[in-house]
């Protein structure tokens, strides 16, 4: 097993991958936010905030944002309040299984983990990344730091290998939690490989997002406050080149046809110079994908085309609501469906649980609250304003995470 593998931090001088997880497995679980979990994900929240090599990369300064001080304190104290009957500690070793496409997603799930009182072993991709080179250099100083890693040393194993089934057989049968991020695949083949039978298991593979605008909204807002909802937009779809579960891929219009056109004029022309300010990757893969992509929703009746397929960002108007078929057709990178709707709420019948991020700009909470009560089973874990979509939630895809990666053993009183 260990000759599959390259183990890239965490293994102990001389260890092997057999070996290493032997000892993981039999490390003692910590209490939700111990104090030696909490001082360590700070101390490399700082680092990370400061690495100047990080700068170009907002999603690892996101990252650090995030786990700051002050929002561990916050989760720390709401994971106090719950159920004084019963003591949470982590479950033991985690075992967590990163995507391809979203490099950061990990960072939160073993760093959440930690925190719930866990050892964590975590698979990253074998793509190149300057991301998780970034990330893991950060980790090395923090674990180098004697005031806050001689505790965590041990329990971090991080680790890359091909998609060898003995290998994640022989982490699984060890750990007492298995995360797995990733597609519908991904997901499928992992879960033919067994666990023990009192480990637990969280999934999260394929999902579709998409972006719901108020036509009148945009035309009433100012030029600031359009340039505002540009910018926010395309935090949301370009960052990952529209590859996360949460970027949105298709536009939802909501008004009359007069009020669409018009907004559809004005906002896609301050997202050209958001584009041309920021300059995002436009390989010439990606614009084969979206030609490809075009072409093939064409071949079906389901767009019509207005423009050259080989704009940047590509649009295409939907002739139909975007079905399952649809949906799996979308290869990101740049490429839009747009859809018109009389209201929000004849959005609602088209979702289902594929659904996971719906962002949108110019609707009151009561809309919105009565378009969620109209959501059919299991349709969407969010609705949050443009601009936060890609932000991460400690409750994610509808799984309180914190909660998930502990457990709680019962105390009962004599009397």
């Amino acid at each position: 097993m260990t000759a599959q593998a390259t183990l890239l931090l965490g293994a102990l001088p001389g260890e092997t991958l057999d070996a290493a997880v032997g000892r993981m497995a039999a490390l003692p679980a910590w209490r939700p936010f111990d104090d030696r979990a909490m001082c360590f994900v700070a101390a490399f929240s700082r680092r990370l905030a400061m690495d100047t090599a990080a700068r170009p990369y907002p999603e690892l300064l996101a990252l650090a944002h995030w786990f700051r001080g002050a929002r561990l304190r916050e989760l720390a104290a709401r994971q106090q309040a719950g159920d004084a009957a019963s003591f949470a500690v982590g479950r033991g070793l985690a075992f967590h299984l990163a995507p391809a496409n979203v490099d950061s997603i990990f960072m939160y799930s073993w760093l959440l983990s930690a925190l719930a009182g866990n050892a964590n072993i975590v698979r990253v991709s074998q793509k190149p990344s300057p991301q998780v080179d970034r990330f893991v250099a950060a980790l090395h100083a923090t674990l180098a730091d004697p005031a806050v890693g001689h505790a965590m040393t041990g329990r971090l194993l991080l680790l890359t290998y091909p998609h060898e089934a003995e290998v994640t057989r022989a982490i699984s049968q060890a750990a007492q939690l298995r995360v797995v991020w990733g597609g519908d695949a991904t997901v499928a083949a992992i879960r033919a490989i067994p666990l023990r039978p009192t480990a637990a298991e969280l999934v999260f593979p394929d999902r579709f997002s998409a972006a719901a605008f108020d036509a009148a909204a945009v035309l009433a807002a100012d030029d600031a406050g359009l340039v505002k909802l540009a910018g926010a937009f395309y935090n949301d779809a370009f960052w990952f080149a529209q590859q996360a579960c949460s970027s949105p891929r298709v536009l939802h219009w909501v008004g009359s046809a007069a009020d669409i056109d018009a907004a559809k004029a004005r906002f896609w022309s301050a997202l050209g110079a958001e584009l041309t300010r920021r300059a995002p990757d436009n390989t010439a893969a990606m614009t084969m994908a979206r030609v490809v992509a075009a072409f093939d929703y064409a071949a079906r009746g389901a767009v019509t085309v207005n423009e050259a397929p080989t704009g940047f960002p590509l649009r295409l108007h939907l002739q139909r609501p975007p079905d399952r078929e649809l949906r799996d057709l979308h290869c990101g990178n740049g490429l839009f469906l747009e859809q018109s709707l009389a209201s929000l709420a004849t959005l609602a019948p088209q979702l289902d649980d594929r659904d996971q991020t719906l962002a949108v700009f110019g609707f009151g909470p009561a809309e919105l609250q009565a378009f969620a009560a109209a959501l059919p089973p299991r349709a969407l874990d969010r609705i949050v304003p443009v601009g936060k979509a890609l932000e991460f939630d400690a409750v994610w895809d509808g799984v309180d995470l914190l909660a998930a990666f502990s457990r709680r053993v019962r105390i009962s009183s004599a009397t």
